[in-house]
């Protein structure tokens, strides 16, 4: 199973056996995988969990540009 940690041209992707949403707070959430979990990015090497739960959250900075704190992606 893959699961989309962020909607971007250059997406991370988690893929496990099975991964559940068990909780979710605006753009926080708490995944529970099962099996072994994988984290791919296309410029990055692959990352293995060590833990049958991933919290995934989007990286919150401030844009001199705009004075405002917006999402982060990379």
């Amino acid at each position: 199973m893959k699961y989309a940690l962020e909607k971007t041209t250059n997406t991370h992707i988690l893929e496990a056996e099975e991964i559940k949403v068990r909780h979710t707070v605006g753009s926080t959430q708490v995944l529970q995988i099962e099996g072994e979990g994988m984290v791919s990015h296309g410029e990055h090497g692959i990352i293995k969990t060590e833990s049958k739960y991933v919290i995934k959250y989007v990286q919150q900075e401030f844009n001199p540009v705009t004075r405002i704190i917006e999402n982060a992606f990379d």
